[in-house]
C-alpha cells in the first residue's frame, strides 16, 4: 500500500566513504585495535539501511559486510573468506553462526548498545555496537564497533 510510494524515493543508492573501528576487550583483558578506511554503498530499501562495504583481513582474501539496520535490529552478515551471520538487539542476547579457515561454530551476542546517528543534510552518519561474544558459554570478547560513514563526493 503507502509502502510501494516511500520505496521509489527510497532506492537511494550513494557511495560512502567508511572508517570501521573496533576495539576488542578479550578474556586476558588484552585490547585490540582495528582501523581501517574502504568504500563502500549506503542505501535505503523499504523499512531497512544499508552500509555495504568490504573488509580486508592481513594476509586473505575481502571478505563482504552487510550491515541492515531496522528501528528493531542491526544484522551483520559477512561473506567471502569468512561467513558470518549476527545480529544486534540492544538488551537482547541473539545466536549467531561462523564458518571460516576451517572452523565452523554457532555463537551469541550479547548486545548492550546499538546507537545509529544520521545527519542527513550533509549525508553522513554512524553507527555504534556494543556487544560481548559468547562461544559456548564463554565470553570471548567485549566488542566497541564504530562505522562512521560519509557520502563520497564526486571528484
Amino acid at each position: 500500500m503507502w509502502g510501494q510510494m516511500a520505496d521509489n524515493q527510497n532506492h537511494l543508492k550513494m557511495p560512502i566513504k567508511v572508517t570501521f573501528q573496533s576495539e576488542i576487550i578479550n578474556a586476558d583483558n588484552d585490547r585490540e585495535f582495528v582501523v581501517f578506511g574502504a568504500d563502500g554503498q549506503y542505501y535505503i530499501k523499504g523499512e531497512s539501511e544499508y552500509i555495504v562495504f568490504s573488509e580486508e583481513l592481513e594476509g586473505k582474501e575481502k571478505v563482504d559486510c552487510f550491515y541492515k539496520i531496522t528501528d528493531k535490529e542491526v544484522r551483520l552478515k559477512r561473506s567471502g573468506d569468512i561467513n558470518m551471520l549476527q545480529s544486534f538487539r540492544a538488551g537482547e542476547t541473539t545466536d549467531g553462526s561462523y564458518q571460516g579457515g576451517g572452523a565452523r561454530f554457532q555463537f551469541e551476542t550479547e548486545t548492550e548498545k546499538v546507537v545509529m546517528m544520521k545527519d542527513r543534510e550533509k549525508k553522513r552518519g554512524c553507527l555504534q555496537l556494543d556487544y560481548k561474544l559468547k562461544v559456548q558459554d564463554q565470553i570471548t570478547g567485549q566488542y566497541l564497533i564504530t562505522i562512521n560513514y560519509e557520502e563520497e563526493q564526486a571528484r
